[in-house]
């Protein structure tokens, strides 16, 4: 009888061990997932929250420089700006999302091209490699996650370069802020002045890479003038010679 309790009570030890170790290994699970999710679930949502502002205030720059191109507004950029400044604060009222942004000044270097700026802005038209430009500088303060001078850059750039003008076919090359060639464009991207544009053709080219052969309805006579925009509405005129 004796034997029969111990044995009895050896069982219960043994199973009282197992269900602790259960609730040991249950419990270090749950405080696992929850220090997992308290860990990495807001940084996720902040570096959400910031890629999110980056685009948008790139694109911002894109569509700005897309309307200088179009209506010549000098102060359209830092128009924009200025309201998308006042606006993310109200977008994530109570993060403490602070915005600030330095329009660019002066002359800066890109692509190995000098662009003097004026308000984040510049147009150098009607020569044979022309652009349109835009660019600007940001700070980006989030409070509710102790983030403070933030910084990133929105640089816009379409080049359009007037290569050759033969019979009735002028050959160009379009490049983004990358040095990219734009691969997407298609007739009614293109202008001609004084012509009308039948067909426009891309092929390779061992130093841009590709380039545009612009066909049109009569014989070209020089000088002339070509005009492109990109899938963002960013114009450039060149002229050629």
């Amino acid at each position: 009888m004796r034997k029969l309790w111990r044995a009895k009570n050896g069982q219960f030890v043994i199973i009282a061990v197992l269900m602790i170790a259960i609730m040991i290994t249950s419990i270090a699970a749950l405080m696992h997932r929850t220090a997992t999710y308290y860990k990495h679930e807001p940084w996720e949502e902040y570096l959400t929250l910031i890629r999110n502002i980056q685009l948008n205030s790139k694109r911002l720059v894109e569509l700005s420089l897309s309307n200088y191109t179009h209506s010549f507004n000098q102060f359209i950029l830092e128009k924009n700006l200025r309201e998308w400044e006042i606006n993310l604060s109200r977008i994530y009222v109570g993060r403490g999302v602070q915005l600030n942004y330095i329009l660019a000044e002066g002359v800066y270097e890109a692509l190995g091209t000098p662009i003097n700026y004026h308000l984040g802005l510049n147009i150098s038209w009607g020569r044979t490699i022309s652009y349109s430009a835009a660019n600007v500088s940001f700070s980006l303060n989030i409070d509710s996650m102790g983030l403070t001078g933030y910084r990133f850059g929105a640089f816009t750039l379409v080049n359009l370069t007037i290569l050759n003008v033969t019979s009735n076919e002028i050959t160009v090359a379009v490049k983004n802020e990358g040095g990219d060639p734009l691969l997407t464009l298609e007739e009614e991207n293109f202008f001609v002045e004084n012509y009308t544009v039948r067909n426009v053709d891309s092929c390779y080219d061992e130093k841009y890479m590709m380039v545009y052969i612009i066909e049109c309805n009569q014989t070209v006579s020089t000088p002339v003038s070509v005009s492109v925009w990109d899938e963002r509405g960013i114009k450039v005129t060149a002229e050629y010679p």
